[in-house]
């Protein structure tokens, strides 16, 4: 029985992209981080890591790129950081090092990937490839339409 399998296109650019954006969501998290009874209850978690959220995605709407709006992406990260971040707080210096390492061999482009961090890189991928479909079609749209 033969799988069907979905052709994938990486671009490098994109995947730098994407890692820029990665990394100014761990930033602003880890530097507005206060404390763990600060940041204790899931909605307080959530108002932190939502605010962080909306903060790394401004700096991408200078470049008309607009991460906000992407609802499985801020979902993929709040998953991700509420149960490797928020509630398995360690020491902040290995803290952040850890998953800035981790994004790294995520989005590293020109390295042998096991088959977990590929994986991960390819839903990644496609979350944040929404916005940028949605960015491009919006122009296209854009130069096709007619003033009157």
């Amino acid at each position: 029985m033969e799988k069907n399998k979905e052709k994938i296109s990486i671009l490098k650019d994109r995947v730098v992209l994407y890692n820029d954006f990665t990394l100014n969501l761990l930033y602003y998290i880890d530097k507005y981080y206060i404390d763990k009874e600060s940041l204790y209850e899931d909605e307080d978690i959530y108002n932190h890591f939502s605010w962080c959220y909306n903060k790394a995605c401004d700096g991408f709407k200078r470049e008309e790129i607009n991460f906000s709006n992407n609802k499985a992406l801020k979902e993929y990260f709040y998953d991700y950081y509420y149960h490797q971040y928020y509630k398995s707080k360690d020491d902040d210096d290995i803290e952040i090092k850890k998953h800035k390492d981790f994004w790294e061999k995520i989005f590293l482009f020109e390295t042998q990937k096991s088959k977990v961090y590929f994986k991960i890189l390819v839903e990644l991928y496609g979350f944040f490839e929404k916005t940028i479909k949605e960015k491009i079609n919006s122009h296209v749209l854009e130069k096709n339409s007619l003033e009157i």
